[in-house]
């Protein structure tokens, strides 16, 4: 069964007719909800995808923790929130760095690690694992054409500067770069460009920057602070929320272990501290949007297999 997801638990029923899969083209005002078994199934198959890092991580002395909501639910629920859609996962950007090199070649088949070096035209700051055997993708990664498989997300954390003022300044900065990157080479997914968004294009096609080199410099600049004994650390993903997003590096010196669905896994030492920064009262629940709407979800077909009806 292929479905829908648009991030609200709801889902688009498919169709196929003559030759390739159709939508109904007010998608959202058929839109039906999710089985309690369709859910289930997409974050049972994440779930393999974290024992697979766990297994690799552990092989390798690599250092993790989960983090957000992946996080808010092993405290709160000792689980996946009952309504989450995905695994987030965090390292210290040496972990994360030692850990994209190994993991290609220590991953199971059919498993892929997803960054802007090993796949062609992947333009995110931070790696995913996708189960090839699956399809979980949203417009941009069809459009993009890399691995749209069923995926976990996991996030570097980098140091940051001293003061409140020169992090500000800094995460200033990485936001410009990256509006120039996603400008540069995701142009063609902006549906309402302003005048700003073309000219900024048109600069990026003039200069015809290969998208790794320019990636490189993005990254060099979130990576400033590696290798020095900062007292805060971010995920540079989010730097855009910078207040909820600065923490202290001790909360993530050690982990300690805690339950998650069938197993435990790493949570960080300072775990109310980074909660509180995000969430606030974090114990009372509170249904927040997903980061993943629109997401076409089927466990059961390759992502190939529904690229390919979808280009008939």
């Amino acid at each position: 069964m292929c479905f829908i997801y648009n991030g609200a638990n709801e889902v688009v029923d498919m169709f196929f007719w003559r030759g390739g899969w159709h939508r109904e083209e007010n998608v959202m005002a058929v839109a039906k909800k999710l089985t309690p078994q369709e859910f289930r199934t997409m974050q049972l198959l994440e779930l393999d995808l974290l024992i697979e890092f766990d297994r690799v991580c552990r092989k390798h002395g690599i250092k993790y923790c989960i983090t957000s909501g992946t996080l808010l639910g092993a405290v709160r629920h000792k689980g996946y929130i009952p309504w989450d859609d995905d695994i987030d996962l965090v390292m210290l950007r040496e972990d994360y760095d030692k850990f994209v090199q190994i993991a290609p070649k220590w991953l199971k088949e059919d498993l892929v690690l997803q960054t802007v070096y090993t796949e062609k035209n992947y333009l995110r700051g931070h790696a995913q694992i996708r189960n090839s055997k699956t399809c979980g993708c949203n417009e941009e990664d069809k459009k993009a054409g890399y691995n749209c498989g069923i995926f976990i997300d996991i996030f570097p954390l980098d140091g940051m500067p001293k003061t409140e003022k020169e992090r500000k300044s800094w995460a200033k900065k990485i936001q410009f770069y990256w509006t120039v990157l996603y400008t540069w080479y995701r142009f063609d997914y902006y549906e309402n460009a302003t005048v700003f968004g073309k000219l900024l294009h048109g600069i990026g096609m003039l200069l015809h920057v290969p998208m790794v080199k320019a990636y490189k410099g993005y990254e060099k600049l979130c990576t400033r602070f590696k290798g020095k004994d900062t007292e805060y650390v971010c995920d540079t993903v989010f730097i855009r929320y910078l207040e909820k997003n600065t923490w202290k590096r001790e909360w993530f010196k050690e982990a300690v272990y805690m339950p998650f669905e069938n197993r435990k896994i790493p949570v960080p030492v300072g775990y109310d501290g980074r909660l509180t920064a995000e969430y606030g009262d974090y114990m009372k629940p509170a249904k927040a949007p997903t980061m993943h709407g629109g997401l076409i979800l089927d466990p059961d077909v390759p992502y190939t297999e529904y690229l390919k009806k979808e280009n008939k």
